[in-house]
């Protein structure tokens, strides 16, 4: 009796100890993810790496870690020699594979794979044909997202009238939404359909005044053409008070187009310092830190 008593006493405290130490594990795991995602925000691409495929190693059973580990790689392959290329690329293409298989129902990890499907070559698994299977399959989890899918891979194949009607589609089924406006309006100006583009904003912001991804779109098309600068100028103060503190990318995009706005309307010193300040929250904004390098060498 004793003996059995043992043996089970000694079978418990395995048992706690293989417990506590999985908690451990499952703990480091997203510690590491965590930190590893910051780091991609950041664009510190070798620690993001290390990091993810740290969490990954740890617990390989979590989709997310596997989608932003192959993030993390889609952007070091931008870094790597050519010789390294195709072994990045079969790595992302590991890494979203593996996040879709383990979330099949995730329309996030289904949008990051359609990505790499347009993206890559087929050497690494890529391929128009899988690009539009994906986005067959994201419409069939949710329509809205599905909708944006199709349009992004018809832009991605220069077929601009699929693209456009994509989103006119989806501006029909979805009209208090203001993201298949600016979508349409981005595809409008890519095309130099600025008359257009300028005509479908100005109906959105007409009914919905505060809508910030229309108001940024505005002051995007007036920074790039040239025109209605002054408008372009308050919809993009507009769109920085709304989008508050948190966005530091998206206040980046804001400050960079007031910056071209004042340039263009010959103000280089706010111009000066709009770049700055697009550069300060978000470093990696090349745009706006070669007009402020450009500008700063020509004073």
């Amino acid at each position: 009796m004793r003996a059995t008593l043992g043996a089970f006493a000694v079978v418990t405290l395995a048992a706690s100890a293989a417990a506590q130490t999985t908690a451990r594990d499952s703990a480091a795991a997203h510690n590491a993810f965590v930190a590893g995602k910051a780091a991609v925000n950041a664009r510190n691409i070798d620690q993001a790496v290390d990091l993810l495929e740290r969490a990954v190693a740890i617990d390989a059973a979590q989709w997310e870690y596997h989608m932003w580990l192959g993030h993390a790689y889609s952007r070091q392959i931008g870094r790597v020699n050519i010789m390294r290329k195709a072994f990045v690329g079969r790595r992302i293409a590991a890494a979203y594979n593996r996040a879709v298989e383990l979330a099949p129902q995730s329309v996030e990890a289904a949008e990051a794979r359609l990505d790499f499907f347009l993206n890559a070559p087929g050497i690494v698994g890529g391929g128009k044909d899988k690009a539009v299977a994906e986005a067959a399959r994201i419409a069939t989890l949710n329509a809205y997202r599905g909708g944006f899918a199709s349009a992004r891979v018809a832009e991605h194949e220069k077929d601009y009238a699929h693209a456009e009607a994509d989103y006119r589609a989806l501006m029909r089924a979805y009209p208090d939404s203001g993201d298949p406006v600016a979508a349409l309006a981005s595809l409008l100006q890519a095309t130099n359909r600025y008359d257009d583009a300028f005509t479908l904003v100005d109906q959105r912001l007409a009914r919905y005044p505060d809508d910030a991804a229309n108001l940024y779109q505005l002051g995007r098309m007036s920074s790039a053409s040239g025109r209605d600068l002054q408008r372009g100028e308050q919809a993009l103060r507009r769109f920085l008070s709304l989008l508050g503190v948190q966005d530091r990318f998206r206040q980046a995009n804001g400050h960079f187009r007031l910056g071209m706005i004042r340039e263009k309307l010959g103000d280089s010193t706010t111009a000066i310092a709009e770049y700055r300040q697009a550069v300060e929250l978000n470093p990696a904004h090349e745009p706006a830190a070669g007009a402020l390098k450009r500008l700063e060498r020509g004073r």
